[in-house]
């Protein structure tokens, strides 16, 4: 009887155990993430996190649940938003977003001179 030379058991050796790896990871024990913490997000994601954070304090002017919302992202999490306006105005990213944005970062307390193109301009008092 012919025996099979060593580099093909090692070969199909590899490809079984692969295939198990990705069949145990994938399909019978896979990696369900739930109540993920904003502070564990990449970068990108928390920037998307902020700016929805905006669009739903634009639609619902609910300033205690977008605090609220801003505090999961962390300590920093007023800063953060001020970082990412700031960002957004010098890559002069969408105005809309900005004024949205513009508009949470001033009623959580934050300013930054740039806002002020941004900000609603208030009518002046007739005489």
């Amino acid at each position: 009887m012919k025996r099979l030379p060593t580099p093909i058991f090692v070969l199909l050796g590899l490809a079984i155990g692969v295939g198990l790896g990705l069949a145990i990871g994938w399909v019978f024990w896979p990696t369900e993430f739930t109540d993920a913490n904003p502070t564990v997000l990449e970068d990108r994601y928390r920037r998307d996190y902020v700016l929805l954070i905006a669009d739903g304090y634009a639609l619902d002017n609910n300033l205690a649940a977008a605090q609220q919302r801003i505090e999961e992202l962390g300590e920093d999490g007023p800063q953060y938003v001020l970082q990412v306006l700031i960002e957004m105005i010098l890559r002069q990213d969408d105005e809309g977003a900005i004024r949205r944005l513009t508009r949470l970062a001033s009623d959580i307390g934050q300013y930054t001179p740039a806002m002020d193109p941004y900000l609603p301009s208030t009518p002046e008092a007739a005489p």
